[in-house]
């Protein structure tokens, strides 16, 4: 049975494209971040504001270590990739060897939650 929402990477695509926009009654939400368990492991995945204004923003993809106090508590978070654009984040990051765009539109793939 499948547990992911995504029916279509293209419906990641669209609510992670650019970062957060207002929702209208016309127009799906777009979102910052992403948190979501695949094979056990709790990952989270954010469009990350620049540190300092006119610089670029960037895709970060973590591993949430929840081992003491279990997810959604994170003990530490441990970066495994950093990407300017989601076309690179969605091809070039791997999760257990797996590209990204793979495990994000696995079946078993859980959707935890949105920001």
């Amino acid at each position: 049975m499948r547990i992911n929402e995504y029916n279509c990477l293209y419906e990641f695509i669209y609510e992670y494209d650019s970062g957060r926009h207002p929702s209208t009654e016309t127009q799906p939400r777009k979102y910052m971040g992403i948190e979501f368990l695949y094979r056990g492991v709790y990952y989270r995945m954010c469009y990350e504001p620049p540190e300092n204004e006119g610089e670029p923003r960037f895709y970060y993809v973590y591993v949430m270590h929840c081992e003491s106090r279990g997810y959604p508590s994170a003990d530490d978070f441990e970066v495994i990739g950093c990407y300017e654009k989601l076309n690179d984040l969605l091809n070039n990051c791997l999760i257990d060897g797996v590209p990204f765009k793979d495990v994000i539109m696995d079946d078993n793939t859980e959707i935890l939650g949105q920001d």
